[in-house]
């Protein structure tokens, strides 16, 4: 068969202000002897565009590597594409193929080419098991393209679709894992060395005694609970843990209660006379139960109910009702409650309605949990919360590898400024001027996200320009941008962009309307990247919040900010100030002070910041950023990503199942770290944690305070 090639000339018809066309690639490879052969399709979704094909003599796999990575560079930039996603044929030859899952990994092993694929082509890199089911390699990588956009569909430019198994409701993480981000000595390498040996050395019981883990939550996309499940999820495949995660089939009519009943109500935002009613309780036990019969019951021997499980985590009200059927139905299996949100303990204490009412209707399910995680807020937990069970205390996580984190080339940057003035267009045909810098929010459209104030504080910023900043920057202007997320389980975002443009339609905004720019984001975080590393402020007002983690509610973009060594003006409201260092990270103002909002753009603008920031430069896709191991330093804490908090998350299971020195494996270092623990063998040894923050119990060697 005669080699071909990729046409690499420009097309003599394209614009310079084209926008770009979307492409998938296909790769298919064989290494034998001496000899390396591939063969590369491109596939515009509907049938193959071109191809090329080539056999090398000598070559090292690595030499092979690089040869397609360039060529797919070469190609995208000189016909205008833009590659998706790169599916190829699997499994893979030595030395491309991917590890078994494992606690052992070589911190110091070259970048995968799987890896690459995501952070050089920003195309999602998926293995679509094909391999010698073709008559020619050609047919290989059409196959595994083809396999891609079929598992990818009903979009393959992102993996947010997040699909569930039909038997169990199983989410179906990165496509049942056929998408391949990363491996994990690339988290490793983000990673301190003393968080690493934890994280390993505590998963090693949960291993050993093959324990199985089920986490159940509202919905495998849309908020932050789910990002978060997505790179656990991850992670621990990938290690070999037996981990699932599980979600209830949504239901409007329930989701309205849930939202606007249960979460707007313990956050207290909830519009004065919200009562929670009967036929609403009745309504969420019944949805429950109808999810639990579906999909959960253990009703034969080829389907094994997820509940029985050795450990179940519930994550936050919406599937409260579950843990007295998990109980009925596991006895043994350890329960864990994790509440994400804030929870108005004071109301609840003092006996305030409308907010004691719906937690004890709650507390009710959840009294039947054996330990009650919060996020490390106190007041985030109702008295009677500590009198029946161990309290203890864990911030979310962000993943630094993730579409929400992972750096990216200016190229591809700018590719997403070309995406975002699309979407603009289509929406209300505005068109940012990005010569002009901008000031961004992300976070879903929420009455707790502070969304008034903000815009408010901008308007006044707006006014203050002309007298208080430079020439320069009274030109500049700064435009805001507020974009976020929407959540299957929310129906509040609707309701809140209405008010706002409601509110900029006012005389008071007639100036600066077109520069305010207010958008539902589609379901791709590598957008969301790209504005919060082009952003001169990164924004979180949230009036009433949780952790604000995440750039999806409820926790925003903080960490993701800091990540990405933005400037950030944030309330001091919920946790948002255990991880911003005041003046060093950002400036912290008071919630619901448009004033305050406005004196901090002046003063980043008009201090000498505004330029100190731009000279920052945290993108290279050659060197991600991980976590800040020491108490001093750039970035945010290493505890606030995926690996320190997988690694609490392995000392709660080993905690809560009283794994003892006995059952901990052999060796020196699991004997130090038994030590270390002091685990012990009962149940009532939770008590010992109670009001303790986990990462401190976790002692890791030089951590940051």
């Amino acid at each position: 068969m005669s080699n071909s090639k990729l046409h690499t000339r420009s097309k003599a018809t394209r614009k310079p202000d084209a926008g770009l066309s979307t492409v998938f690639m296909g790769v298919a490879m064989r290494f034998t002897n001496n000899t390396r052969e591939y063969a590369v399709v491109i596939h515009d979704g509907m049938g193959v565009v071109g191809s090329e094909r080539d056999v090398h003599h000598g070559d090292m796999p690595g030499d092979l590597v690089d040869k397609i990575i360039e060529r797919a560079k070469e190609y995208a930039a000189a016909r205008g594409h833009r590659i998706a996603m790169l599916a190829v044929s699997g499994p893979l030859d030595a030395p491309l193929s991917l590890p078994d899952p494992s606690l052992e990994v070589n911190r110091d092993a070259p970048i995968s080419f799987l890896s690459r694929v995501w952070l050089e082509l920003d195309a999602i890199p998926f293995v679509a098991c094909v391999r010698d089911t073709q008559f020619s390699l050609q047919g290989e990588a059409v196959l595994a393209v083809e396999t891609a956009l079929l598992a990818l569909a009903p979009t393959a430019s992102t993996i947010l679709q997040a699909a569930a198994h039909p038997v169990h409701h199983e989410v179906l993480v990165d496509a049942n894992h056929q998408v391949r981000l990363y491996e994990l000595h690339e988290q490793a390498k983000l990673t301190s060395p003393g968080l690493w040996e934890t994280f390993t050395a505590l998963a090693n019981p949960l291993q050993k005694n093959k324990t199985k883990i089920s986490f159940f939550s509202a919905t495998p996309r849309g908020g932050g609970v789910a990002l978060m499940r997505h790179s656990l999820i991850r992670v621990w495949h990938l290690l070999g843990l037996d981990v699932h995660w599980f979600v209830p089939q949504g239901d409007s009519a329930v989701f309205d209660v849930t939202k606007r009943k249960l979460h707007n109500v313990l956050q207290g935002v909830a519009p004065p006379g919200t009562v929670l009613t009967k036929e609403e309780k009745e309504l969420f036990e019944r949805w429950t139960e109808w999810n639990y019969n579906k999909f959960w019951k253990d009703d034969s021997e080829e389907r094994e109910s997820p509940l029985k499980a050795d450990i179940i985590v519930i994550d936050d009200p919406q599937l409260t009702a579950l843990i007295p059927i998990a109980r009925r139905v596991n006895p043994k299996a350890k329960i864990i409650f994790r509440s994400h949100i804030e929870i108005r303990s004071d109301l609840i204490d003092a006996g305030t309605s409308p907010q004691k009412d719906v937690w004890d209707y709650l507390f009710n399910f959840i009294r039947g949990a054996d330990v009650f995680v919060s996020h490390p807020i106190p007041a985030f937990v109702p008295s009677n919360v500590h009198q029946r069970m161990p309290v203890v205390y864990m911030p979310p996580c962000t993943d630094p590898l993730d579409g929400l984190n992972k750096p990216m080339t200016p190229a591809h940057l700018n590719n997403y400024r070309d995406y975002f003035n699309e979407l603009m267009r289509a929406s209300t045909g505005q068109q940012l001027d990005w010569e002009r810098g901008y000031i961004l929010q992300v976070a879903r459209f929420d009455p707790s996200k502070g969304i008034p104030d903000l815009v408010e504080g901008y308007r006044l910023f707006r006014e203050e320009t002309g007298r208080r900043l430079s020439n320069g920057l009274r030109k500049k202007n700064p435009q805001l941008i507020l974009i976020g997320h929407t959540s299957v389980d929310d129906p509040d975002a609707a309701v809140v962009l209405h008010e706002l443009q409601d509110t900029l339609s006012g005389d008071a905004y007639k100036k600066i309307r077109d520069d305010i720019y207010a958008l539902r984001a589609p379901p791709d975080d590598r957008l969301l990247d790209a504005l919060m590393r082009g952003a001169d402020i990164a924004c979180q007002v949230s009036t009433r919040e949780g952790f604000e983690i995440k750039v999806r509610s409820p926790y925003t973009f903080v960490t993701e900010a800091i990540h990405k060594r933005r400037w950030i003006i944030a309330t001091k409201a919920g946790g948002i100030p255990l991880q911003i260092r005041d003046g060093v990270d950002g400036t912290l103002v008071p919630p619901s002070d448009p004033r305050a909002i406005a004196d901090a753009m002046l003063d980043f603008y008009g201090s000498g910041k505004y330029e100190r920031m731009r000279e920052v430069d945290g993108n290279h896709v050659d060197r991600p950023l991980g976590g800040r191991w020491a108490a001093e330093g750039e970035g945010p804490r290493e505890e606030l990503f995926t690996i320190g908090n997988a690694t609490m998350w392995h000392f709660l299971w080993n905690s809560v199942m009283g794994f003892t020195k006995g059952e901990n494996g052999d060796g020196h270092q699991n004997e130090e770290l038994v030590r270390r623990f002091n685990f012990g063998s009962g149940e009532n040894d939770l008590w010992t944690l109670d009001g303790k923050m986990v990462w401190d119990l976790l002692k890791v060697k030089n951590a940051p305070n």
